[in-house]
């Protein structure tokens, strides 16, 4: 009875002592393993515009555009946006250009093509990517824009701050102290300097070539144009590319004279 009674005692005092272990053995496992999708989440964060080495290998694309034309936010919002909802953005550039048709004029005021609004968010838009200078952040301002633009809703872009979670003072500040100003003259020149010339807007190139009136053909471009030393991206491979390749060449709003002049 005695022995039995060690027995027990002895099997109780082990399966705690072996519990007690497993316990601490599932403690350490877990703090790395935690610690793995931390750095994940970093690296996805950090590193999604940029997984390969070959940064000079990316196609560059420039689209040349006013914000409030119906045909720019159409391109924007529905067409552009699926550069960042694929793998695409890993092999791309890109570069917007908020100016479009708009024409300065002898005495230096302005005449945007859809009046005093247009130039305002221009400038906007202008400081948004110099303040924002990552593609993801201020497209993302952009893409907010041009929705509600779209939605005949565009007197309420300032929601565009709360809703993304961004900061408006950065850009009343640019916007007030002249710098939205400046780069616009600068996307100015770099638009009239063009060559060809644009003929409407949106005006898009990939690797400074001007797709005209076949503009909404981007993907197929730039999967043409990648000579990285990585595999094409999905989106290259995808059978549903074809549904980017597609287009109504009456969509482009071509170059007229502007009615409204703006001081």
């Amino acid at each position: 009875m005695s022995s039995e009674r060690q027995l027990h005692s002895f099997s109780s005092s082990t399966v705690t002592v072996l519990i007690s272990v497993f316990l601490v053995m599932f403690i350490i496992s877990q703090a790395p393993h935690h610690h793995h999708h931390a750095s994940a989440a970093r690296i996805m964060e950090t590193d999604n515009h940029d997984p390969f080495s070959d940064i000079s290998n990316r196609v560059n694309l420039s689209v040349y555009y006013e914000s409030l034309c119906p045909y720019c936010a159409n391109f924007i919002v529905n067409h552009l946006v699926n550069i960042f909802q694929t793998d695409l953005i890993n092999i791309v550039n890109l570069r917007l250009i908020p100016w479009g048709n708009t024409q300065i004029q002898p005495n230096d005021t302005w005449i945007c093509q859809h009046g005093i609004d247009e130039c305002k968010l221009d400038v906007t838009e202008a400081c948004a990517i110099n303040e924002w200078p990552k593609v993801e952040t201020h497209f993302r301002f952009i893409y907010c824009v041009e929705r509600l633009h779209l939605m005949n809703k565009h007197t309420q872009w300032q929601s565009c701050f709360a809703s993304n979670g961004f900061d408006p003072k950065p850009l009343d500040n640019c916007y007030n102290n002249g710098l939205g100003y400046q780069l616009e003259k600068t996307y100015a020149d770099e638009t009239s300097n063009l060559n060809p010339r644009h003929k409407f807007v949106p005006w898009v190139l990939v690797n400074n070539f001007p797709l005209q009136q076949d503009y909404q053909n981007f993907v197929g471009y730039i999967c043409k144009a990648y000579r990285g030393g990585y595999k094409k991206p999905n989106a290259c491979k995808s059978s549903t590319t074809s549904t980017f390749l597609t287009i109504n060449s009456s969509e482009a709003a071509p170059i007229s004279t502007p009615q409204v002049t703006n001081p």
